[in-house]
């Protein structure tokens, strides 16, 4: 048995703990009824295993990540050991010391092996092992499944039981050697689980001490190692619970970067209004009555006789005076605006808008010399025409306005409208 355990300490202890002989206590109550110690420890372990599966489902539902799967399949895993080392009846299929059962807890104990590379991998942070590492650790479960037959053969072939160590050996070593390389790198969750095997490891390493040099069993083997396999389960859900509170600090902060560049993908800077594809959106949000397109006339000479400073005054002040309640204003680019248009006369709020822009801009850009005026390009939409369709249309209304003498607005309907300058 010592070489056994010298192969595999911890499942071999496991064992130990949950098929202990039964010691006789008298319980409290008054019928002084033996207490099946073995049959606790079984039950207070299964308890404690059924808190990270539930955990683990509650996350995945949230984030989905895959080192929740792996960590919920060992957890599953180890409380099917847990049953099958224990004096828990399952007959008839599992008796208790037929060869089925051994052959059940042998499988499942290379099971829980050999999916602890898939568990590393998926829940190191991304980049902190190398790919030929990433990819050895999925390797280790096939490897292990190769040579598991060497449990179930009596006697086993000392080449084949040779080859299984060797498997074995090379799997804790490139676990430690992951686990090494991450913390290098500076994963945190490395880290964490360092500390959540590194108790299993030091209750391992006390056991063989005591076999190998001092020739006697750990006395206290079962209970430190019943608290070791509690510490790795609550260090290793500590750890988790850290990386998905990073993970879901990392989706919060994408899905706000994606917000922001949605926002600046639809807005013009310089007024905050949407552009032309915001303006796109909108139309297809909902649908209008008309849509105008509003121009500032002579901007050019605002910008040559003052400054870009003041031109970018004057489109703002142009924005402010063309929103209203029953329209929607987008910036389409340069001195050129666009309307939505909802009331049930859109013509008259398109012209109402576009004569205030004269007062807007006498009002918030003092010192011009002369009223800054805007022409408007007005189009009625019926239930045909599209967003590209009914711009177009707005648009060469507009050249029309522009080419009758700028400061007026032509509706599909209405002939030249001038206005009277303020």
């Amino acid at each position: 048995m010592t070489g056994q355990r010298c192969r595999h300490w911890w499942p071999l202890a496991v064992a130990l703990l949950l098929s202990a002989t039964p010691a006789a206590a008298q319980s409290s109550f008054a019928d002084h009824t033996p207490l099946d110690w073995s049959g606790v420890l079984t039950g207070a372990f299964l308890g404690f295993l059924l808190l990270p599966v539930a955990y683990n489902i509650a996350f995945f539902l949230i984030l989905r990540e895959r080192f929740l799967i792996w960590q919920g399949a060992r957890v599953l895993i180890l409380i099917a050991l847990t049953i099958t080392l224990s004096s828990l009846p399952l007959d008839p299929w599992f008796p208790r010391h037929g060869f089925a059962r051994q052959v059940l807890g042998d499988l499942l104990f290379d099971s829980a092996i050999a999916i602890i590379g898939l568990f590393l991998r998926s829940l190191l942070e991304p980049g902190v092992i190398s790919p030929r590492v990433y990819r050895l650790l999925g390797h280790q479960v096939w490897l292990v499944a190769l040579t598991s037959p060497a449990m179930l053969l009596h006697p086993c072939p000392p080449l084949f039981m040779a080859l299984r160590n060797a498997v074995l050996v090379g799997v804790l070593l490139l676990l430690c050697f992951a686990l090494g390389q991450a913390i290098a790198r500076g994963s945190r969750m490395a880290r964490f689980q360092t500390a959540a095997w590194s108790c299993l490891i030091a209750v391992g390493a006390t056991s063989l001490y005591h076999d190998i040099v001092l020739g006697r069993p750990f006395a206290l083997f079962l209970y430190a190692l019943f608290a070791a396999l509690a510490l790795e389960m609550l260090l290793t859900s500590v750890g988790i619970g850290d990386r998905l509170m990073r993970l879901k600090h990392q989706h919060d902060e994408a899905r706000a970067s994606a917000a922001a560049l949605a926002i600046m993908a639809h807005t013009d800077p310089l007024t905050g209004l949407d552009n032309r594809r915001g303006l796109a959106v909108r139309f297809a949000a909902r649908r209008p009555r008309a849509v105008a397109i509003v121009d500032i006339d002579l901007f050019k000479r605002v910008n040559d006789d003052f400054g870009h400073d003041v031109g970018d005054r004057v489109i703002v002040a142009v924005a402010g005076a063309l929103r209203s309640e029953r329209s929607y204003v987008a910036r389409l680019g340069g001195e050129e605006f666009a309307l939505l248009l909802y009331g049930d006369q859109p013509q008259q709020e398109a012209e109402m808008l576009r004569r205030r822009v004269t007062q807007a801009v006498a009002r918030e850009v003092a010192g011009l010399g002369w009223p800054v005026t805007a022409s408007a390009g007005i189009s009625l939409l019926d239930s045909d025409s599209g967003f590209a369709e009914a711009i177009k249309a707005a648009d060469l209304r507009l050249y029309e306005a522009k080419a009758a003498g700028r400061n007026r607005a032509i509706g599909p309907r209405d002939a030249v409208q001038e206005s009277v300058a303020a």
